[in-house]
């Protein structure tokens, strides 16, 4: 109830000021998950309903995604897919993916960044929970929407076909970053959100439950987590760091912010959803 009420003030929000948003929605289009998404695990892969094109089988890219390193990167490689691992459970549910540029306060915002190439000739991106069971990617290929209401574990979004590049950013309150934090002594973490001079009692809610509990709750301060953007290829960026014990990517480049950051409102990046589609 109280997210609904979130989401309900936002798109008042964005109504009033839909100049601005008009601006925004010119280079960014806001695809959030659906709600029924959920994947109990720690695995996700991005790819396509094409797979690139690669002409590989369902057990081919299974038995690659299982492989050692070098069967993994060559996928990556060849803008097949990208698959993602997580410290926890469910990480990429509530994920927004957002094709074109980010605004200038999701890019101010970002405190951890993953990216990769997509080759995307069939203009369907599928975002996959889980990659490792052979029907599971079958189910996903042959079909628009997950078939079983009790097995909703990939969404497909329509994009302009061609090479994307992708990136992961992990902003306030995600889990990557929270387990980020634990390489940051809690005697600097004042310091390292540039928050030495502030009085205590305007340090931000988040900073304060943060002392208290040793990490940031998204839900409770209405933050999204993660964005999957995707943009025209440039250039191809380096292939990035595979996790050595899973060899999937979960190794972020984290940052330091120049400013204390505030986080990326959920509701509002909802509404701004919303509006697009009226």
């Amino acid at each position: 109830m109280q997210e609904l009420e979130r989401f309900e003030q936002a798109k008042q929000l964005s109504e009033i000021s839909c100049i601005e948003r008009g601006k925004v929605m010119q280079s960014q289009q806001v695809l959030p998950v659906d709600q029924r998404f959920f994947n109990d695990g720690a695995w996700y892969v991005l790819s396509s309903t094409s797979l690139g094109n690669s002409g590989l089988e369902p057990s081919q890219i299974v038995g690659q995604l299982q492989g050692d390193i070098e069967a993994i990167q060559a996928l990556m490689s060849a803008g097949t897919c990208l698959p993602l691992f997580f410290p926890g459970d469910c990480a990429l549910d509530q994920v927004i993916i957002v094709v074109g540029d980010l605004t200038a306060e999701q890019e101010r915002e970002w405190l951890g960044r993953i990216q990769s190439y997509l080759h995307i000739p069939c203009g369907e991106l599928m975002l996959l929970g889980g990659g490792g069971c052979e029907e599971d990617w079958k189910i996903a290929i042959n079909h628009q929407i997950p078939p079983s209401p009790h097995l909703f574990n990939f969404q497909k979004f329509t994009i302009p076909p061609g090479d994307y590049l992708v990136e992961i950013y992990a902003f306030l309150g995600s889990m990557n970053f929270n387990f980020q934090l634990e390489e940051i002594p809690k005697r600097k973490w004042q310091q390292w959100f540039h928050l030495q001079d502030t009085p205590k009692a305007e340090q931000p809610e988040w900073f304060k439950f943060l002392l208290e509990n040793d990490y940031i709750d998204s839900d409770q301060f209405d933050l999204q987590e993660y964005i999957i953007r995707l943009s025209p290829l440039q250039e191809r960026p380096p292939l990035p760091a595979l996790d050595e014990e899973v060899a999937w990517c979960g190794l972020y480049q984290f940052r330091q912010p120049a400013d204390c950051p505030m986080g990326i409102s959920r509701s509002q990046l909802l509404a701004q959803a919303s509006a697009s589609d009226l």
